[in-house]
C-alpha cells in the first residue's frame, strides 16, 4: 500500500522518547507498507460514523497508542499518533 505521512503525524512521532514504542511504530509502518489490502493489517478498526477513517493499534508492554489514518483504495494517510485516551479527541 502507498503511505502518505501528514505533518501532524510527524510532529506527534517527534515527541516519542520511548525506544520500545518507537520500535513498535516502525514495525507497524513496515506492516502497512507490505500489506496488500486492509485485511492484512492487524489492529485496524473503522471509526463509527466514518467511511474512510480508521484507527490502528500500536501497543507495547506499558503503553497503548493509536494511529489515526484515512484509507482510500491503496493509499493510507497517517494523520495522528497519540495515546489511546487522547486520540479520539484529536482525530478525526
Amino acid at each position: 500500500m502507498i503511505i502518505v505521512v501528514k505533518g501532524s503525524f510527524d510532529r506527534d512521532t517527534d515527541k516519542i522518547r520511548s525506544k520500545e514504542l518507537r520500535l513498535a511504530l516502525d514495525e507497524k509502518i513496515t506492516q502497512l507498507e507490505t500489506a496488500k489490502n486492509t485485511s492484512h493489517i492487524t489492529g485496524l478498526k473503522q471509526l463509527r460514523n466514518y467511511t474512510h477513517h480508521y484507527r490502528i493499534q500500536v501497543k507495547t508492554t506499558k503503553q497503548s497508542y493509536r494511529i489515526g489514518a484515512i484509507i482510500r483504495g491503496q493509499k493510507i494517510w497517517l494523520v495522528r499518533f497519540l495515546p489511546r485516551k487522547i486520540v479520539y479527541k484529536q482525530f478525526p
